[in-house]
């Protein structure tokens, strides 16, 4: 059985605003359970330290293949999602490429093509307040969003998608590759 949670973070609560410390310390709690004690102390040493300046600490992959893959999508191209044996080859053991998750419900895309609808460059957390993140390699594809499966959530939240976990279609659009048969 899938475990499911939502690619956009645990919040702490939407409409309450918590106290930067707790805030800090849910952060590191979180980090702990992740990375384990060395791991916390890289990258608290990259962000407090160095202030983002340098390499960031090295993320352990149990993939083969270039999880770190860059294809240089732009709005409008056509990509197909990569097959599930070739995904899961970019992801760690914690079912993450560089942190970010890949969630249950996105392997019901495997195999289908769409267009990109944007590239992310940056985020807002929403659990860290006045926190912007720069992601690198990432898009949001055309349909596809979280339908809240398994947790419940009216969301509707697009997915963000690695360029490694996609590669351009090869001519035009197939009609019938956008729809999921059967589970709409």
């Amino acid at each position: 059985m899938d475990e499911f949670f939502c690619q956009t973070g645990d919040l702490l609560s939407p409409s309450k605003r918590y106290p930067r410390v707790l805030t800090m310390f849910s952060q590191l709690r979180s980090n702990l359970q992740e990375l384990g004690l060395v791991g916390t102390g890289k990258k608290a040493w990259f962000k407090f330290v160095l202030r983002g300046k340098g390499p960031q600490p090295a993320l352990q992959t149990t993939g083969t293949e270039d999880y770190t893959q860059a294809l240089h999508l732009q709005p409008g191209e056509i990509v197909e999602v990569k097959s599930e044996e070739e995904i899961r080859r970019t992801l760690d053991s914690g079912g993450k490429n560089r942190n970010l998750g890949f969630m249950p419900e996105m392997w019901d895309y495997c195999g289908r093509q769409l267009p990109v609808l944007k590239r992310v460059e940056k985020i807002c957390l929403e659990n860290e307040p006045r926190t912007v993140r720069r992601l690198e390699n990432t898009v949001i594809l055309e349909g596809a969003f979280c339908k809240g499966s398994g947790i419940g959530c009216d969301r509707a939240c697009f997915y963000f998608w690695r360029e490694c976990w996609l590669k351009r279609a090869s001519g035009a659009l197939d009609p019938h590759s956008r729809g999921l048969t059967g589970k709409d």
